[in-house]
């Protein structure tokens, strides 16, 4: 005598209106059943999940009660009732021939007991895979359009925001935490010392937060009023972060918490702090993670001797030769090097007169700032392209000599004129960019003037991309301009 499953799913309420409705299966199936001569049925219904995997609580219930061999059949009204994806389909159908429980698709009229309802299972099974796939596809590119209009909110909001008639707004209660947390990044704080300052606080899901949690949240677009779709996607259960060039990025999307320069001011801040690792608090060094030596390229480090008289003499010491014993012993005394690094950012400003900073302002108003870089890359390419087949039409005797010369020099202008915008259009980016970069320096002034060893070291990390060091003499300092 047969013992039946009977298994009923429904993904939403929509579908009741399609006939689909747990109800009107459960109503079918036990006609079935009856028809069948089967007696002995057992109802399993999963309410409000989608068949896109088999973490559901009735399936899974079902399916290890079938370990036990408690049913030899299991119904279901839609082979997409027990399944879309194909993969996960003939696993389970092997699954229960290996416990000599059969599958039965009342609509489709088959059972898996033979092989021809073994052979009809796997063509349907892959239809509703591939009709999965479209309905998936359809609400990704509807989804990218939405975005890309800035109409509504399509995911969660993050810390700082609600979502009120489909618009992100700012809740002015957890965006002032979120200001705090900008502010204590910015005086040099990391993401652990932030997490006790703000202890009590609580995260959107109601946990307090964690240095990774706070790390996450600064990074957010989100926080600076833009937003980012189509950035991540799972594969095999693990999330991966897709090329950037496929994500779609709305600025202006919504009312910012943090305005642009200060966003980008926090993730420069967090980026330079990672420098320092676990030095990065450590206010006996100042220069912590940026120095280099240029003999074996290693980094060096803060070392502290005492002397029999009891004064302490601070040096950075080669870790090549510390540690590994790869390079030779030289060091650089610590405190004239750091005045010396401190010194090379308060004068820096005068940078802005010795390249010229008025010439290059002239040019911003003159250069159009939207050139396509990349198009006229490409179009060097192609004269580099037109070139190859004016020698190869000339080497054919196609062409004579005169009507070579003629290409040529038509060719030559126009890469030079290419040229000469791309060399322009890099020149207004460096004085913008030296420009930045001076006005920063500006507004750390007056940390790296104070007593503050904390201030000092944060305004250092801010502005000094690395410090390479020659024969514990000679200084390079390389700065944040082009980073």
């Amino acid at each position: 005598m047969n013992k039946v499953a009977i298994y009923i799913r429904v993904s939403t309420d929509e579908q009741a209106t399609k006939g689909n409705s747990l109800a009107e299966q459960e109503e079918r199936l036990r006609a079935y059943c009856k028809a069948m001569g089967w007696e002995d049925v057992v109802l399993f219904p999963d309410d409000g999940y989608s068949a896109k995997d088999t973490n559901r609580p009735h399936l899974q219930e079902m399916l290890s009660r079938v370990r036990k061999k408690e049913f030899n059949m299991i119904v279901t009204t839609k082979i997409d009732r027990l399944c879309r994806n194909l993969l996960d389909l003939l696993t389970i159908v092997d699954e229960l021939s290996s416990y000599q429980c059969g599958y039965a698709s009342a609509s489709e009229s088959f059972d898996t007991s033979t092989p021809a309802g073994r052979m009809v299972l796997q063509i349907l099974g892959a239809f509703a895979e591939f009709e999965r796939e479209r309905i998936r596809e359809r609400v990704k590119e509807n989804m990218k359009s939405i975005v890309a209009k800035g109409e509504k909110a399509v995911s969660r909001p993050c810390f700082g925001y609600n979502i009120e008639n489909g618009k992100y707004v700012i809740n002015e209660d957890e965006a002032a935490v979120v200001r705090n947390m900008a502010d204590y990044i910015l005086q040099g704080m990391g993401a652990r010392r932030i997490m006790q300052a703000i202890k009590g606080v609580k995260t959107k899901e109601g946990n307090p937060f964690t240095a990774e949690a706070i790390n996450k949240l600064l990074r957010r677009e989100t926080l600076a009023g833009m937003f980012v779709y189509n950035r991540r996607y799972v594969h095999k259960g693990k999330e991966l972060i897709r090329p950037k060039a496929e994500w779609i990025i709305v600025e202006n999307h919504h009312e910012p918490i943090l305005e642009k320069d200060l966003f980008d001011k926090v993730q420069l801040a967090m980026n330079a702090r990672s420098t320092g690792h676990r030095q990065a608090d450590n206010e006996k060094w100042l220069l912590s993670g940026l120095v280099y030596c240029t003999h074996c390229g290693r980094k060096m480090i803060g070392r502290a001797r005492s002397k029999p008289s009891g004064k302490v003499y601070y040096h950075y010491v080669c870790s090549g030769y510390m540690k590994k014993a790869e390079c030779f012993h030289h060091y650089i005394e610590r405190d004239e090097f750091e005045d010396k690094v401190i010194q090379s950012l308060i004068n820096v400003q005068e940078i802005h007169f010795s390249l010229g900073a008025q010439a290059f302002e002239d040019k911003n108003e003159q250069l159009d700032t939207t050139v396509d870089v990349k198009g006229l890359n490409d179009r060097l390419k192609k004269l580099d392209n037109k070139m190859q087949r004016q020698i190869e039409l000339y080497e054919d005797e196609a062409i004579n000599k005169d009507d070579f010369k003629i290409a040529s020099k038509r060719i030559d202008k126009e890469r030079n004129e290419i040229l000469t915008q791309l060399k322009q259009i890099e020149d207004n980016n460096s004085a913008r960019m030296i420009g930045k970069f001076v006005s920063l320096v500006d507004d750390l002034k007056d940390d790296l003037v104070s007593q503050n060893r904390a201030l000092i070291k944060n305004a250092i990390r801010l502005s000094v991309q690395s410090i390479d060091v020659t024969n514990g003499s000679h200084i390079d300092i390389k700065y944040r301009i082009f980073s």
